[in-house]
């Protein structure tokens, strides 16, 4: 059966907005969204949830950044409305508050990229794509994809802006967002303490 849509899920900050963007302008697919297995940042569905749906046609794509510059997004804009002064603490605070259902935010990179992998291997078509790369080699990620939905490869049009889900942002570095930082030695020792070794290794991170 031909692939005809696309469902992305990825943490927040991690691409998901530039890579719908990149597919729709790039691409003859359908993206899925709420009705379609939820939001695209949760955990990823377990298998007794995604199999009550008709996925033969759709390409999952599971979305993954570095997570020593995604915490310092996620600090400097946390989507956390409920709670709005989460980042007006420091850094080192802001690594141990607890957010949402984890004790914290390292824990909850943890989880959901642990659930993005696992689903991967599950479904049927899937590509895991890390946002580094995207911003390195658009054209291999374009080829990756069309391989994915057994297109050819044809001329793409590449994305050079910062886009979020409030749409371009022309004052916003992209490759300033995705340096890793410098941290101080106790917030890397905490942040180390806390990361999955076998979930960075799988999608092929290194330790600072």
């Amino acid at each position: 059966m031909k692939i005809d849509s696309i469902k992305i899920f990825g943490e927040r900050h991690t691409g998901t907005n530039a890579l719908s963007l990149f597919i729709r302008e790039n691409f003859d697919l359908r993206a899925k969204y709420y009705d379609f297995l939820g939001w695209k940042h949760r955990l990823a569905p377990q298998k007794s949830e995604w199999s009550k749906f008709d996925t033969s046609n759709t390409l999952f794509i599971f979305l993954f950044r570095n997570p020593y510059s995604w915490l310092i997004s996620m600090y400097r804009e946390p989507y956390y409305h409920h709670y709005l002064k989460i980042n007006d603490r420091p850094f080192e605070e802001f690594l141990k508050f607890s957010i949402e259902d984890y004790e914290n935010v390292i824990c909850l990179w943890n989880q959901k990229n642990e659930s993005y992998l696992r689903m991967s291997k599950e479904v049927k078509h899937s590509l895991n794509i890390r946002i580094e790369d995207f911003r390195l080699d658009q054209a291999n990620i374009h080829s990756s994809i069309a391989r994915a939905i057994g297109q050819n490869s044809a001329e793409f049009i590449e994305l050079s802006s910062y886009i979020n889900g409030r749409g371009i942002k022309e004052d916003k570095s992209i490759d300033s967002s995705l340096t890793i930082p410098e941290l101080t030695k106790t917030e890397k020792n905490f942040i180390n303490l806390y990361l999955s070794r076998s979930i960075m290794k799988k999608i092929g991170y290194d330790f600072l």
